[in-house]
C-alpha cells in the first residue's frame, strides 16, 4: 500500500465484510476504510526508525494518527428516547444499490413530502452510487449520471419548489472528476440530466482528488460551494436557476462545513480550517465564519468561531450553521475533542453579524463521543434544533437536543434518542460498511409544524452489520 502517510510503504490490504480475510489486525481508518495491518505487542515489533509504533488501541504497527479513534465507553445516559418522535422508518434496504448506504441529505417539498439522497457504496474505495428515498414510499431508487462513482450528495429547494441536487462525481480518483448538478420539478420523482458546475480550471484530468465534496445554498440565488485541492472553498453563484454560474471566488481556507442564506439574501458560510493530519483532534485547527452580501462576488474577512487552542477533530466534525433573522442571531454548532474519544458539542452564537461569538457546551459528559451535528431553526419560536451521534450509555444512537433564546444566552436541553433502537455498531471508521457518514439531515417544516430527521444507522442484516438510512418525525409546538 504506497501512501505519503505510510513511510517506506506498507504491505497491507483491505479487510472487513466487503473485502478480504485478514491474518493481522483489521483496523478502522478515516481515509481508506478497514485495513489489514501487522499485529504487534510492543514498539519493538514495528519499524520504529521509520516512524511506526504499536498502536495501543488497535495492537497494530501504525504511524501515529493513521487509525480511527475508539470512542470512549460512555457514561450511563441521562435520557432515553425522545418520545416526541414517531417510530424510526427504514429508508434503505438490501435492495438499494451497493452494500451499504450512508450520508443522507434531505429536503421538504412544497406539499410537505420529504426527499433524501444518499450514497450507496460497494467497497472501501471506488464503487459508490447514489440513491433516493421519499416519504411517499418510494425508496432505494437509483440515481445515475455519466460518471462511474458518486459521493457526498447535497439537496436544496428554491422558493418555486424546484429541488436541486449536487454531488462529487468521478470515474477514477484521477479521471472524470466533477461537481454534478441536477434539478427536479416534481418533488424528487424525476431529475434533469446532470451537468458539471465546477470551474474546469479547478480540476484537470490526471490530478488526483482535485475536487472536494459540494454544498448548496439557496436564496435569491443558487450557490454551489466545493473544495479544491488548489486552495480553499470555492463558491459560484447562479441567478438563472443553474443555467449559468459566476466565476469561482474563494470564501474560506477550509472546505468542510455548511452554508445557508438569510432572508435578506446574505450567504453565511462556516468551515473547519484544518486537514486530515488533524483527523481526530488538533489544536492547530479552528472553526471559521464568513459572509457575502453581493451574490458571492466578495466575502468578508474570516472570523474565528472556536476559541484559541481548542482541540478540534477534522472528521465527523463539520460545523453546522443557522441564521435567526428575527432575533438577529447566527448560530454555529461544532465538535471539540481529541484522540481520547471524549468529544463535546459546542454552541457558538453571534449577536453582531458574526463579529464576536459566545460559546457554551451543548452536549458532552466527559466520557462519551458526540459528533456530526446537524441543525435546523424553527423561525417561529427561535428554537435551534440539533441532531447528532453519541454513545452515551455505551451504544450508538442518533440524538435530538434543542436550544431556545434566553434572557442572556441560549438555553439547551438534550431530549434523547431519535433512533428507535441502539446501533448495531458505533465507530469512527470511514469508507467502510459501518460508516456513519459525514452528514445527516434535520429539517423543519414550518408550515406543517413538523421536524424531520434522516440519518445513517448500522443494523444487523442477515448476520452482518451494515449501515442503512432511517427517517423519523416529530410535531412542533403550534
Amino acid at each position: 500500500m504506497p501512501s505519503p502517510i505510510l513511510p517506506g510503504g506498507y504491505c497491507a490490504s483491505a479487510c472487513g465484510i466487503a473485502e478480504h480475510a485478514c491474518d493481522g489486525a483489521c483496523i478502522a481508518t478515516a481515509r481508506v476504510g478497514e485495513v489489514c495491518a501487522a499485529r504487534c505487542a510492543t514498539d519493538d515489533d514495528c519499524r520504529v526508525d521509520e516512524g511506526y509504533v504499536c498502536d495501543r488501541q488497535w495492537h497494530a504497527c501504525l504511524v501515529p494518527n493513521f487509525a480511527a479513534v475508539v470512542p470512549a465507553a460512555g457514561c450511563p445516559s441521562t435520557n432515553g428516547r425522545d418520545l416526541a418522535f414517531g417510530p424510526a422508518e427504514t429508508w434503505s434496504t438490501a435492495n438499494a444499490p451497493g452494500l451499504y448506504q450512508v450520508g443522507p441529505s434531505a429536503v421538504i417539498s412544497d406539499d410537505g413530502s420529504v426527499t433524501a439522497m444518499f450514497m450507496a457504496r460497494s467497497g472501501n474505495r471506488e464503487g459508490s452510487a447514489l440513491a433516493i428515498s421519499r416519504s411517499d414510499g418510494a425508496i432505494d431508487v437509483p440515481f445515475k449520471s455519466q460518471r462511474a462513482n458518486h459521493e457526498a450528495p447535497w439537496l436544496a429547494r428554491d422558493r418555486k419548489g424546484t429541488l436541486y441536487a449536487a454531488w462529487l462525481g468521478y470515474d477514477t480518483h484521477e479521471l472524470g472528476q466533477e461537481i454534478g448538478l441536477a434539478r427536479s420539478t416534481d418533488r424528487g420523482a424525476t431529475w434533469s440530466s446532470p451537468v458539471a458546475v465546477h470551474d474546469p480550471a479547478d480540476c484537470e484530468d490526471g490530478e488526483r482528488d482535485c475536487l472536494g465534496k459540494p454544498m448548496l445554498a439557496i436564496g435569491d440565488a443558487l450557490y454551489v460551494l466545493y473544495g479544491t485541492r488548489r486552495g480553499g472553498l470555492h463558491v459560484r453563484a447562479s441567478l438563472d436557476g443553474g443555467a449559468t454560474f459566476s466565476a469561482p471566488v474563494t470564501a474560506l481556507v477550509g472546505d468542510h462545513g455548511t452554508a445557508t442564506v438569510g432572508p435578506d439574501g446574505t450567504l453565511h458560510v462556516v468551515t473547519i480550517s484544518g486537514s486530515p493530519l488533524g483527523a481526530f483532534g488538533s489544536a492547530m485547527q479552528r472553526i471559521e465564519y464568513t459572509a457575502s452580501t453581493d451574490h458571492a462576488a466578495t466575502f468578508a474577512k474570516s472570523v474565528a468561531v472556536s476559541a484559541d487552542e481548542e482541540v478540534l477533530p477534522y472528521y465527523f466534525a463539520n460545523p453546522a450553521i443557522a441564521v435567526d433573522a428575527k432575533r438577529k442571531l447566527v448560530h454555529v454548532v461544532y465538535v471539540r475533542g481529541g484522540r481520547d474519544g471524549r468529544w463535546d458539542l459546542v454552541l457558538a452564537t453571534s449577536k453582531d453579524r458574526g463579529a464576536t461569538w459566545t460559546r457554551t457546551r451543548l452536549a458532552g459528559d466527559g466520557c462519551a463521543i458526540h459528533m456530526a451535528p446537524s441543525v435546523a431553526l424553527d423561525d417561529k419560536t427561535g428554537t435551534l434544533h440539533v441532531a447528532y451521534y453519541d454513545n452515551e450509555g455505551g451504544a450508538g444512537r442518533f440524538v435530538h437536543a434543542s436550544c431556545t433564546p434566553g434572557r442572556k444566552a441560549m438555553q439547551c436541553v438534550q431530549h434523547g434518542a431519535i433512533s428507535s433502537a441502539p446501533f448495531a455498531a458505533f465507530s469512527t471508521v470511514r469508507h467502510a460498511p459501518t460508516w456513519l457518514g459525514d452528514y445527516e439531515s434535520l429539517v423543519v417544516d414550518t408550515k406543517r409544524r413538523t421536524l424531520h430527521a434522516v440519518w445513517t444507522q448500522p443494523v444487523l442484516d442477515e448476520g452482518v452489520v451494515k449501515s442503512r438510512i432511517f427517517h423519523a418525525q416529530a410535531p412542533l409546538p403550534k
